[in-house]
């Protein structure tokens, strides 16, 4: 079931970027949290599809899924950029086409360059995705996650004009989906790269919150990025805004979800 598009809270006036917050119900939480962001979370399909190819080596489904892909608790920031992840895909034109887990070297690594890394199609074409997303609980508006170092003011403004960041990005996206069902729309993205010299690609951010909806929480920040939006580069802002304080349930649903589903295959 895919992520609920929700109930458009603002909108900000801008000639050059879509800047919007939404918000969800708790029961639209929930859904979305014991749904796609859950196989977000932990990459379910694809984890199942290899148990599925491995059972040939004499092993049971069940015993290599618990042996290979066992299960951890997740953070509730974690679960943030799953949720993220999972909106984008449902509501945003997006392809991210694996969880945030699939790639991890070792626990805490993180991937390179950006927390979203896929593609983007809309009436101009498919261009190449990239993203970062941000949760916070924070009463301010703006959060302070949106300033510093790793603030997702600075990550963005490098996603606007790091040219070696989109190369890295670039290069990883080719080297995992060159055997896959959409590399033609990698290599239509790739030509929109190409010809416009790095330019024509989309930028997300997305901000997930737990307060009252308020359109300062992305207003100033969609001023700024304005002067980016050059030579094709489209630019996106989001606020995803969830029940008030719910982030600090988000790892309780999602381990009560492990638990169901546990129970389930047990049944089965």
């Amino acid at each position: 079931m895919a992520v609920s598009k929700g109930t458009q809270e603002y909108l900000i006036e801008s000639e050059k970027i879509v800047a919007f917050g939404v918000s969800h119900s708790d029961d639209e939480m929930r859904t979305a949290l014991c749904g796609d962001v859950y196989d977000k979370l932990y990459d379910v399909k694809e984890c199942v599809e290899i148990a599925e190819k491995l059972e040939d080596t004499g092993f049971d489904h069940a015993f290599i899924m618990e042996k290979l892909f066992s299960i951890k608790s997740k953070e509730d920031w974690e679960i943030g950029e799953a949720y993220a992840q999972a909106y984008a895909e449902s509501n945003l034109n997006s392809t991210i086409p694996w969880g945030i887990s699939r790639d991890l070297k070792k626990p805490g690594s993180s991937l390179p360059g950006a927390d979203i890394i896929g593609l983007y199609e809309d009436e101009a074409g498919i261009r190449f995705l990239f993203g970062e997303i941000k949760t916070s609980s924070q009463k301010e508006y703006p959060p302070s996650v949106m300033y510093g170092e790793h603030g997702l003011k600075k990550q963005l403004e490098d996603l606007c004009q790091d040219e070696e960041i989109y190369k890295t990005l670039v290069k990883y996206l080719a080297y995992r989906l060159k055997k896959s069902d959409i590399w033609n729309k990698y290599q239509q993205a790739f030509k929109q790269y190409l010809e416009s010299n790095g330019s024509k690609v989309h930028v997300l951010g997305v901000l997930v919150r737990d307060v009252e909806p308020k359109k300062e929480d992305l207003e100033g920040r969609a001023q700024k990025l304005e002067q980016f939006v050059v030579n094709g580069r489209s630019i996106e802002l989001v606020g995803i805004y969830v029940p008030v304080d719910a982030i600090s349930d988000f790892t309780q649903i999602v381990n009560e979800e492990c638990e169901r589903r546990s129970i389930s295959d047990a049944k089965q």
